[in-house]
C-alpha cells in the first residue's frame, strides 16, 4: 500500500494508475488532511508532492514548515518505511527538515509536466504568438516521473540520495510550441531573439496587447 499526498494534478492520477498496475494499491490524501497518520496505517510507503502542480512549484515555490511537519509525522504510522518527495527546484527548507528527521527518504527532481503546461488557460486563447528561441528548460511527462518514483520505492539503493526524474532539455519557445499544438487553439512560432525584438517593437508601436502566452514564456524561460 502506498500513499500519495498531493494535490490535484495529471501526477497523482499517473502514479495511482502505475502504482496499480504493479499490484500495489495507492491511496491518496491532500497535504492539508487532518488525518494524514490514520491514511498512512498499513502503508509501506509514502509519496509526498509540495507543490500544487509541479509547474507551479517552478515558478512560484513556496515550502511550508508546517506542511513537511505534518507529512513527516505521518511517516511514524506503523508501516511506513519510506518518504519518497518528488518537487522541482526550490523546496530546499523542506528538503532539510525531511533529512534532519531520520525518515528514510528519497527525493526526486522532477521539473513541469508537459500535460500541466497543455493545461494552461494561456495556451487555451485563440491567437498567434511569436516566442524567441534561446533558453532551455527540463520538462518531463506524467508517466515518465510517475515510472521513476514507482521504481524509487522499490529500489533500496537509492534511499538517502537526491536523483533526478528522466526530463528532457528542451528550448522554452519549442516546449510552448509542442503545448499549444496539442491543445488545438493558440499558434505558437518560434523565432530568433532578434526577430522577437522587431516583432515587440512593432506590436508596441501598434499598442498590440501581447497575448498571455507571451507572459508565460518568459516565466518559464526565466525560472
Amino acid at each position: 500500500m502506498i500513499l500519495c499526498v498531493s494535490g490535484e494534478g495529471p501526477l497523482k492520477s499517473a502514479l495511482v494508475a502505475r502504482f496499480q498496475e504493479k499490484g500495489e494499491e495507492a491511496r491518496v490524501a491532500s497535504p492539508s488532511d487532518e488525518d494524514l497518520f490514520g491514511k498512512a496505517l498499513g502503508c509501506r510507503a509514502m509519496v509526498y508532492l509540495p507543490a500544487p502542480t509541479l509547474l507551479e512549484g517552478r515558478l512560484h515555490p513556496e515550502p511550508a514548515h508546517e506542511r513537511i511537519r505534518k507529512v513527516l509525522g505521518a511517516t511514524n504510522a506503523p508501516g511506513v518505511e519510506l518518504l519518497i518527495v518528488a518537487a522541482p527546484s526550490g523546496y530546499d527548507d523542506e528538503e532539510l527538515a525531511l533529512r534532519k528527521y531520520g525518515v528514510p527518504y528519497v527525493i526526486m527532481r522532477t521539473p513541469p509536466l508537459v500535460e500541466e503546461l497543455e493545461a494552461q488557460p494561456a495556451l487555451h486563447e485563440s491567437c498567434a504568438v511569436w516566442l524567441p528561441r534561446g533558453r532551455n528548460v527540463a520538462v518531463t511527462s506524467a508517466t515518465l516521473a510517475a515510472d521513476a518514483i514507482v521504481r524509487a520505492s522499490r529500489d533500496d539503493s537509492l534511499q538517502g540520495t537526491t536523483v533526478d526524474a528522466p526530463y528532457e532539455s528542451v528550448d522554452a519557445a519549442e516546449v510552448l510550441q509542442r503545448a499549444a499544438a496539442r491543445a488545438r487553439r493558440a499558434s505558437v512560432h518560434t523565432v530568433a531573439p532578434a526577430l522577437d525584438m522587431l516583432v515587440r517593437r512593432v506590436g508596441r508601436f501598434f499598442h498590440v496587447p501581447e497575448p498571455a502566452i507571451v507572459a508565460l514564456h518568459g516565466q518559464l524561460a526565466g525560472a
